[in-house]
C-alpha cells in the first residue's frame, strides 16, 4: 500500500490553532514583564503523567483523539511530525507539521506521530487517566517537504 503524502507545515500559532495551543513566549507574554505565566490549568484532581514516545516508523497508520484531555507534545530529539485534524474531521482534514517546538493537542482532536529521522523522541504530558479513540486508516500517511 503506497502512502499518501501531506505537505509538511511549519507550526506558527495561527496554523496550529485550530488543533490546539503553540507553546511559546509570544509577543503577549513579553509585554507583561512578567517571567512565569501559566498557560493551563485543570482544575480537577485528576493527576497527571509525564511519558516518552520514542517514534521510528516514517508513516502513519493510526490515528486517536481524547475526547477528555489536551496533551502535550515537546521534541525531544530526533526530527517528527506531528499529524492533526480538527474533531469530526479525520481523516479528511489532517494536516502535518514538523514537531519543532511544544505544542498542546486540544481534546478530541485526531493525531498521529512520524519520524523524519532514524528516530525521534517526544515528551508528553496528559491526565493520569485518559480515554482513547483510535482509528486505524484506510492507507498510511506520510508528510514531505512541499
Amino acid at each position: 500500500m503506497t502512502p499518501g503524502s501531506l505537505p509538511l507545515e511549519i507550526i506558527t500559532p495561527e496554523a496550529f490553532a485550530p488543533f490546539g495551543t503553540v507553546i511559546d513566549w509570544g509577543p503577549e507574554l513579553e509585554a507583561s514583564g512578567r517571567p512565569f505565566h501559566i498557560l493551563m490549568r485543570s482544575e480537577a484532581p485528576t493527576g497527571w503523567r509525564l511519558a516518552v514516545l520514542q517514534v521510528t516508523s516514517r508513516v502513519v497508520e493510526r490515528v486517536e483523539q481524547h475526547p477528555d484531555t489536551e496533551e502535550l507534545f515537546a521534541p525531544v530529539r530526533g526530527a517528527s511530525v506531528i499529524l492533526v485534524a480538527a474533531p469530526g474531521e479525520q481523516p479528511q482534514g489532517m494536516r502535518a507539521f514538523l514537531l519543532d517546538r511544544p505544542v498542546s493537542v486540544g481534546r478530541g482532536v485526531w493525531h498521529g506521530n512520524l519520524a523524519l529521522a532514524k528516530e525521534a523522541t517526544i515528551l508528553i504530558a496528559e491526565n493520569l487517566e485518559v480515554a482513547a479513540e483510535r482509528v486505524d486508516l484506510d492507507a498510511p500517511i506520510t508528510a514531505a517537504l512541499g
